[in-house]
């Protein structure tokens, strides 16, 4: 009886730490941050940065830590990315702040703390140690061996090099000769105290049975997904809103938002409780407001009054994270379809491909695949790469999902099919972008001089747009020059020097004014603007500002580009980049006021194919009221200004009825959809076809 007793214990402490592994190795990353500098620095560099966290200097992510007698210093925004990385930091209302680990680390600033927290974040990080503790190795048979043990198909050995750098500077191992390392004494004390996944246990999480218990959705989520399954074509309704979430642990922040509207309560207090509570600006709140509409977590009842619906409270009331992912699905487009597609092994490159086909972008995508890794229904098998879960696989299996649209084109025409290869496909803008990107922090890309194939690349992306640019370069001249006409049929001129800097930043080191102001006239231009892949500190913004010259990003000029062609900007408000001090922001305004028009224009239309025929033409008015709890809740005015747009003679979808009533009031029909779909896109494609001839 004893010896059964010891055997049911010993089976209890087998069970609980297979477990613990398991958990281990779900709440891990794959790849530890890179930090800037030789590694012999890296402790100190750390310790350094922890310490001026604590001090408050990191109020401005763009300013350069006081750190020279370390090393030549990167802006607070590169070494956030290894401080946030190993939970150092947080990120609070756009400054750094120590996180109670960062806090720990303050009190007791010791190599084994580091190297403590850096095995709590990353995999396999003990794991080398341990390997290399059985006898002595070099980097290339440590990398055998991992990727024998854990079923790796890593692609090169960088991967095993940052570990083991690592591990070097932390003195866990040491160098013994013939390029081969031994673990030190440090090295074995900490390997008895950390928790190490065993292969075995990675193996039996992938043969685990499919048993798995998921318990039913309440009544109020368990119609909405009725709903899909009853009616397919509801799929394509589902939004692709943008999302954004106070972060980490995105579904219990939503939760204890969703919480404070579990009774009515207007905008001011709702927001005023978001704000206090996750330490946000009010303006950040407010960019999280048609989310929370759109995704069927939160309604207007009344005009800025809010509450939970009622699949929300039910979620309350469970607790559950599938709920949420069950609420997400019904509203939102590609969740439960981004685990289906999971459901192998997949890149997630190859996963935001899929999500195109969906209407998602790659950050929407990004956003989607954290909460179900959160829900635990995806995990990170290696770097980039997901794989739906056991309990993710059982999930959907009773989840309706939607066909990729892409695949159901393909059944269709010759010139559907041949929409979904365009979709796979760089169009021209993607190429643009792409290679403005990819030289924007290499130099020497595609193996031409010092900055040539970003200045090319610069040049390229005007072109697109419309601009007259031509990259001239050489000793004593700009980089690039782009032209076109104002409003009374003027030339204006602006010059543009580029900078690719493989650091990622452009400091104030790096302009000259003097040459810029000598280009500036010898090509008797209007503007100056500057272009790299970001730009370091205060000090060269301010310098900007006061000269005129305008600070472009890669990624500005990038959406830029991309919302030139969704929408149709013109030359003149394009132009509005090179205007300083507030070009730009005016220019996100505009590209913000004609995505909304086009957002209400499709709900305009929805609304009057679901409503005409009961209510015999719809005036502006009546859209109004049937809106207002819209996901954009348009105002009067907007509607009567997009009445008129669709009324017009070229457009012609909507025609006014008889009557001489006032433009609020003036009722109109919807007429002949597909009709004018057709009529414009046929004009619309023989202009494209004449303007590329």
């Amino acid at each position: 009886m004893e010896n059964k007793k010891n055997i049911d214990n010993e089976s209890k402490t087998v069970i609980i730490d297979i477990q613990k592994q398991k958990n281990e190795w779900r709440k891990k990353g794959w790849s530890i941050p890179d930090i800037r500098g030789s590694k012999q620095i890296w402790y100190t560099l750390v310790k350094k940065l922890v310490e001026l966290v604590d001090l408050g200097q990191a109020y401005d992510l763009d300013s350069v830590p006081d750190i020279y007698e370390i090393t030549q210093p990167q802006s607070w925004r590169t070494y956030a990315a290894f401080l946030k990385g190993v939970g150092f930091v947080r990120n609070q209302a756009g400054r750094l702040m120590l996180s109670e680990a960062g806090m720990k680390f303050l009190a007791e600033p010791t190599r084994r703390k580091l190297a403590d927290q850096i095995q709590d974040r990353y995999r396999l990080f003990g794991e080398v140690l341990s390997i290399l503790e059985t006898e002595p190795k070099t980097v290339e048979e440590a990398d055998k061996q991992l990727c024998n043990d854990y079923g790796l198909h890593w692609k090169n050995k960088s991967n095993i090099r940052k570990r083991m750098d690592w591990l070097e500077v932390l003195g866990l191992i040491q160098a013994i000769g013939n390029h081969k390392w031994e673990v030190t004494d440090s090295g074995r004390e900490a390997l008895k105290e950390w928790c190490l996944i065993k292969p075995e246990v990675l193996e039996l999480m992938n043969l685990e049975s499919n048993d798995i218990e998921i318990a039913d959705p309440p009544e109020e989520i368990a119609i909405l997904l009725q709903h899909l399954a009853d009616s397919p074509e509801l799929h394509k309704k589902r939004c692709t809103y943008n999302i954004w979430v106070p972060s980490p642990n995105r579904i219990e922040n939503l939760r204890i938002i969703i919480q404070s509207a579990s009774d009515k309560i207007t905008k001011t207090d709702l927001f005023g409780f978001i704000a206090k509570k996750f330490n946000l600006k009010l303006s950040s709140v407010e960019s999280m407001l048609p989310f929370l509409k759109a995704s069927g977590l939160l309604e207007e009842v009344g005009r800025n009054i809010y509450v939970a619906t009622p699949a929300a409270k039910a979620w309350l009331e469970t607790g559950s994270d599938l709920d949420f992912i069950r609420i997400l699905h019904s509203n939102m487009q590609f969740v439960g379809e981004m685990v289906k597609a999971a459901e192998c092994d997949i890149v997630r490159n190859d996963l935001y491909v899929q999500a195109k086909l969906y209407g998602l972008n790659s950050e929407k995508a990004r956003w989607i695949a954290g909460f179900l890794r959160e829900a635990g229904l995806l995990e990170e098998t290696q770097y980039l790469h997901l794989k739906a879960t056991h309990i993710g696989k059982c999930f959907i299996a009773d989840l309706p999902l939607a066909e990729a649209y892409g695949e159901v084109s393909e059944q269709k025409n010759t010139s559907d099919e041949m929409k979904v290869v365009v979709s796979h496909s760089p169009s021209k803008l993607e190429e643009v972008c792409n290679r403005l990107h990819n030289t924007s922090m290499d130099p020497n890309a595609e193996g031409k001089g010092s900055g040539v194939a970003f200045e090319e690349a610069i040049a390229d992306i005007f072109c697109f747009m419309g601009f007259k640019a031509e990259r001239v370069g050489g000793s004593g001249d700009t980089d690039v020059v782009v032209k076109w006409k104002d409003e009374e049929d003027k030339y204006v001129v602006a010059i543009i020097d580029g900078k690719s800097k493989s650091g990622g930043r452009v400091s104030h080191n790096d302009i000259s004014d003097i040459a810029l102001d000598t280009h500036k006239e010898k090509n008797n231009a209007d503007y100056v603007a500057i272009v790299g892949p970001g730009f370091s500190d205060g000090t060269i913004r301010t310098h900007a500002r006061k000269k005129g010259f305008s600070l472009v990003t890669e990624n500005q000029l990038t959406e830029i580009a991309r919302a030139s062609k969704e929408l149709g900007l013109n030359l003149q408000e394009i132009a509005l980049t090179f205007q300083v001090p507030d070009g730009l922001s005016q220019l996100e305004d505009i590209i913000s006021t004609k995505k909304r028009e086009l957002a209400i224009i499709s709900e305009v239309v929805s609304k009057f194919l679901g409503e005409q025929e009961l209510l015999d033409g719809l005036s502006p008015r009546d859209l109004f009221l049937l809106l207002r709890s819209s996901n954009e809740s348009p105002s009067l005015d907007e509607l009567i200004n997009v009445f008129e747009t669709l009324a017009r003679e070229e457009i012609g979808i909507l025609q006014k009825a008889d009557g001489k009533d006032s433009p609020e009031n003036m009722r109109y029909m919807l007429r002949g959809v597909e009709k004018t779909i057709n009529r414009l896109r046929a004009l619309a494609s023989a202009i494209e076809r004449g303007s590329q001839e």
